[in-house]
C-alpha cells in the first residue's frame, strides 16, 4: 500500500504515462496479493485440492498483467 501511495503522489505531480503505469501496476499487484491471501486462507477451510487451481491461476494471470504493464511503461 505504501508503494501505491508513493506512485499516486508522483503521478499527481508528474502527470506522465510512466507514473500512471506504475499506479496501475501497484494496484494490480496489491489486488493479487490480497486475493492470494484470501484464497490461501480458504485453502485451510476447504482443504487442499484441485478446486484451488483455477483461482490461483486467475491470480497469477492478474500478476502477469501487472508485470506486462510495468514492462510496457518501462520500455515505452
Amino acid at each position: 500500500m505504501g508503494l501505491l501511495y508513493v506512485y499516486v503522489v508522483n503521478h499527481r505531480q508528474l502527470r506522465s504515462a510512466f507514473s500512471l503505469g506504475l499506479v496501475f501496476f501497484a494496484s494490480l499487484l496489491l489486488a493479487e496479493n490480497v486475493g492470494f491471501g484470501y484464497f490461501y486462507y480458504l485453502m485451510g477451510e476447504w482443504g487442499e485440492g484441485p478446486g484451488m487451481a483455477l483461482p490461483m491461476l486467475a491470480l497469477n494471470l492478474v500478476e502477469l498483467v501487472g508485470f506486462t504493464a510495468l514492462f510496457y511503461v518501462t520500455w515505452r
